[in-house]
């Protein structure tokens, strides 16, 4: 997958340097750089601000005082009358005691599966330089691969191009249209949930690019709940500016976090995929649980590629 969203790079590179062997060098390099630098800068920043998070959250559901604490007990006030709700609620030693349960929970799971990614970290630095060794071959030698794999399908030449062209479709929108819109809209997110002052950016950013990978899901799931907070907030706090900031976040929301989706995506792929966006959640979500995360570009297309064979049958199954 790497190669193919990469490749046109390669294409490039190879216009100019001649040598395949060194364009393919040059071109596992790029991925490298791509790799590694992301992952270390999103780790470290990340790790920082989910721990931030974590801590505010808990002490803020443990003190019941998620809007300033301006609320009199006796008011009568519907935003008080929630907050007011809620401090007593988490008042609750029953509730106190549940929720400090799931947070045990929580963390001792946390650090099982750190503690089992840092026993595997021998395995990941082996996967990589495999994969890194593999990407370097499939740069210079992809074409000779396709067109053997090509050779090797039992299928009537026509039915063969058909294939592969559904498979380069369906692949081309999943990366282009999906991913890359929804790194987009998640970095469009950060972004404005750091202009407005919301903790933890760059946690909510990511959060948000999973969302947005989901058709009929989006990342509207994440930003307009945090927008209706802001202003929920200002409103109990009586801060017209954090009411404002609220109000503003809705409106970039809907044209510009929007926009990527509305406008970027139907430009980018056309109607390329000709795939039902059911079937590309299904495909989502089936991929996620069978192939991991992978299964984000792998299922939407085993999906389109088995409508593709249903076809070729019906077509066949008369002859």
């Amino acid at each position: 997958m790497l190669v193919y969203t990469l490749y046109p790079i390669y294409k490039l590179i190879n216009k100019k340097i001649k040598n395949k062997n060194l364009a393919s060098l040059i071109a596992t390099i790029i991925v490298i750089f791509l790799i590694v630098i992301p992952i270390f800068f999103v780790l470290n920043t990340v790790s920082r601000e989910a721990y931030f998070l974590y801590l505010t959250s808990k002490q803020k559901v443990f003190t019941g005082d998620f809007f300033g604490g301006k609320c009199i007990e006796e008011s009568n006030d519907l935003g008080c009358g929630i907050a007011n709700y809620f401090k007593t609620l988490f008042s609750d030693p029953k509730t106190k005691y549940y929720w400090d349960t799931t947070i045990k929970k929580a963390t001792d799971f946390f650090v099982e599966h750190l503690s089992s990614f840092l026993f595997s970290i021998p395995i990941l630095i082996l996967n990589f330089f495999i994969m890194i060794f593999v990407t370097f071959f499939f740069f210079r030698d992809g074409n000779l691969v396709v067109k053997k794999v090509e050779d090797l399908l039992p299928l009537k030449t026509a039915h063969k191009k058909s294939v592969f062209a559904k498979f380069n479709d369906v692949t081309f929108a999943v990366i282009y249209g999906s991913i890359i819109i929804a790194v987009i809209q998640g970095a469009l997110g950060g972004i404005g949930f750091f202009a407005v002052g919301i903790n933890s950016p760059l946690t909510w950013a990511i959060i948000m690019m999973f969302f947005a990978l989901m058709p009929y899901v989006g990342a509207t799931v994440i930003w307009l709940p945090a927008a209706l907070f802001l202003m929920f907030s200002g409103y109990m706090e009586s801060n017209t500016l954090i009411i404002v900031k609220g109000i503003l976040l809705v409106l970039y929301g809907v044209f510009i976090i929007g926009l990527a989706d509305n406008f970027l995506k139907p430009k980018i792929i056309g109607d390329k995929a000709g795939v039902h966006p059911v079937l590309v959640l299904l495909g989502v979500l089936g991929g996620l649980k069978f192939f991991g995360f992978i299964g984000i570009i792998v299922g939407p297309v085993l999906l389109a590629l088995l409508v593709t064979f249903i076809k070729i049958y019906e077509e066949e199954k008369y002859f």
